[in-house]
This record gives C-alpha cells, sequence and structure tokens, in this order.
C-alpha cells in the first residue's frame, strides 16, 4: 500500500511539473536562447501529454479501486 501512494503522488507530482512546463513554455520567455524554435508547440504538446497521464492515471485508480470491491 505504501509503494502505490509514492506511485500515485509521483505520477502527479510529474503531472504538475509538465503542467508548469507546457504554461512556461507558452506563455514566458524562460530559456528562450536554449529553445528558440517551436516554443508554443512545445509547450501545447507538455500540456496535451500531462492531460493523456492524467487520465490515464485516474482512469487506471478508477479500475483498481473497483477491482478490490
Amino acid at each position: 500500500p505504501t509503494v502505490n501512494k509514492i506511485r500515485y503522488y509521483s505520477v502527479f507530482l510529474m503531472v504538475a511539473i509538465y503542467i508548469a512546463l507546457g504554461l512556461l513554455f507558452l506563455f514566458t520567455d524562460i530559456a528562450v536562447d536554449k529553445f528558440p524554435a517551436y516554443r508554443k508547440e512545445i509547450g501545447a504538446v507538455m500540456l496535451v501529454y500531462a492531460a493523456i497521464r492524467t487520465f490515464s492515471t485516474v482512469r487506471r485508480i478508477k479500475l483498481e479501486g473497483n477491482d478490490r470491491n
């Protein structure tokens, strides 16, 4: 059970990092010298990936909850 909690928290932590990076690429000029091109595309891909990870993780949690009952 403890390992599952750590796994769930780490997944949601990574989703939060993907969202933060996506928003940074979309709306700021941070690291514009290292990533000068395709900033909006990279930001959009990060946000889409965060949404996919969130959806799949929530679905897996619900399925595991249903299997236990």
